[in-house]
């Protein structure tokens, strides 16, 4: 997976700030999209390979419709409940599951999401499959990988994904389809402590390519997207950058 320049990114240049709060959602959102720009310019991307997710955990509808209306199309959930409850007040999104998925929420989980990016077993990707076929429809997914030590995170170890893979390839899922990867490292002081785990995500993909049907990336969040996108993310998880800090409930 090529962007067509030599280095994502120089470690000892001072790193972008996050998007500074604005007045509303609508001018949050008009930031990012602006620091999405002209980051993927800086690095010789075009703006249009990433695609901006707004991570809605424990914000109300309302809360998510002004991003809505001002062109924001996908958004993310951690729980597949929530998700569910959202999704009936605002049609058209295109959601994302970003957080564990349990075996007994598949269900739900194939009527709700168009792409699950955190599977991490044979036996999960099989049950997705499952019913992906039962349903008559297609969905995307990503293999999620743990990067940074911490064992509370789920995913798979980095050394775990080839012999993953060479598990599906015993039976190819035909409805659903592995389009890349997906990685929650460790929350950074500086955006430069992601810059290695981001960079190991492209290199791990790089070197399965042939298994996936895709080249997404799915890595970043709202204190080292800009970081995410010079490592060549694809899909960025942005909560607290467009709709603020979450609201206990």
């Amino acid at each position: 997976m090529a962007f067509g320049f030599a280095s994502f990114g120089d470690p000892l240049a001072e790193p972008e700030p996050v998007v500074a709060p604005v007045d509303g959602v609508r001018g949050r959102l008009a930031e990012i999209k602006e620091t999405i720009a002209r980051t993927c310019v800086k690095v010789g991307r075009d703006p249009r390979s990433v695609r901006l997710i707004g991570v809605t955990k424990l914000h109300t509808a309302q809360e998510i419709k002004p991003a809505v209306e001002a062109g924001l199309e996908d958004l993310g959930e951690n729980y597949v409940q929530e998700a569910r409850q959202k999704a009936t007040q605002i049609p058209g999104a295109k959601w994302h599951l970003i957080g564990h998925l349990q075996k007994n929420k598949v269900h739900l989980a194939v009527q709700l999401f168009q792409m699950i990016h955190t599977l991490d077993s044979i036996e999960l990707i099989r049950r997705v499959e499952e019913r992906c076929h039962e349903r008559g429809q297609s969905l995307s997914g990503l293999i999620q990988i743990r990067l940074g030590g911490e064992v509370s995170k789920n995913g798979i170890e980095p050394e775990q994904l080839a012999p993953l893979l060479a598990r599906v390839a015993e039976n190819p899922p035909t409805r659903l389809k592995l389009v890349g990867l997906m990685t929650v490292p460790p929350p950074p002081e500086n955006p430069e402590q992601s810059r290695p785990h981001f960079r190991r995500l492209r290199e791990l993909l790089e070197q399965n390519q042939s298994s996936f049907h895709g080249s997404e990336l799915s890595m970043g969040m709202s204190a080292d997207y800009v970081t995410a996108i010079e490592e060549g993310a694809t899909l960025l998880r942005l909560g607290t950058a467009i709709f603020g800090p979450r609201t206990v409930r």
